[in-house]
């Protein structure tokens, strides 16, 4: 009896776990602005795919949730690639993906730890991070490195901060060198309403003296395992309890949203919480809030 009960609740927690880590969830944010944009604008936001068959269906039913909240663009967040050890792995469910995309939608490329990696080590990965930005920008998709686009039509800059792959670093605490946020990106235009890409939130003092409007990242993948009331567990630099797990984080006046992101590499695990497609609201005319509906 035993043992027959010692079987059941392993079988359970398995069943828990795999339901617990499929599937994902659409958050929504509203955000206001007294900047003068034509409001309301509304995008999506995708971190770390990592390469990941969401939906089991070559992502086709990850599209369709995406056509269904009608967004004016969409905005890659970084990790849409991982880099595999095997120099000869290519990455085509994510290059399915994002010609699929961008049939449908305007899309913005901003770069993660792993586009990062193909770029700093090509002794490593050849060629791969030419081929990548390559096939994007052969779609017709804005990568942006290091540089900015402006949608004329609603008053937005859209900036893509490449975080040095030295602070990728597991274990170590790192800062980013004084003033590179500036010195790579220039002066921000105060007049247009500011939104930039920059993949690890662990900077967000940076992003704040800097000044933009809205910051957009990822790479904690929620801290894998949550804990209801105290949040993730473990980020990839292997701290605990990271303090930028997921969700929004205002300081001055600038709002970062954290995506849990909407893939996962390695170990494919999610424990309370669920991969997620961001939808963000930004609206000039009524109040919003901050919170995930």
């Amino acid at each position: 009896m035993i043992y027959l009960l010692i079987v059941l609740i392993v079988a359970a927690l398995i069943v828990f776990v795999v339901t617990q880590s499929r599937g994902y969830d659409i958050v929504e944010y509203h955000l206001s602005t007294d900047k003068d944009i034509t409001a309301p604008v509304r995008f999506v936001m995708l971190s770390d795919l990592h390469d990941t068959d969401v939906s089991h269906d070559g992502n086709k039913r990850l599209i369709r949730s995406i056509e269904n909240i009608d967004p004016d663009f969409v905005i890659l967040a970084g990790d849409m690639i991982t880099s595999y050890m095997q120099s000869s792995y290519n990455s085509d469910i994510t290059y399915d993906f994002l010609s699929e995309l961008a049939n449908r939608f305007t899309v913005y490329y901003g770069t993660g730890n792993h586009e990062q990696r193909y770029k700093a080590e090509p002794d490593r990965f050849g060629n791969k991070y030419e081929e990548l930005v390559g096939y994007v920008k052969g779609l017709g998709i804005e990568f942006l490195s290091d540089s900015h686009t402006d949608r004329d039509a609603d008053n937005i800059r859209i900036y893509g901060f490449d975080i040095p792959i030295d602070n990728y670093r597991r274990a170590v605490r790192t800062y980013l060198p004084e003033g590179i946020i500036p010195d790579r990106l220039g002066a921000l235009d105060d007049g247009k309403y500011n939104i930039m890409i920059a993949h690890d939130p662990d900077f967000f003092d940076d992003y704040v003296s800097y000044g933009c409007d809205l910051v957009l990242s990822g790479h904690l993948h929620g801290g894998i395992i949550a804990i209801p009331g105290i949040g993730g567990v473990i980020s990839p630099q292997l701290r605990l309890f990271p303090k930028y797990d997921a969700g929004t984080f205002t300081k001055g006046g600038t709002t970062m949203i954290v995506s849990r992101g909407i893939g996962w590499h390695t170990i494919p695990v999610r424990i309370f919480n669920k991969a997620e497609i961001v939808s963000v609201t930004i609206d000039n005319n009524t109040e919003g809030d901050s919170d995930g509906n």
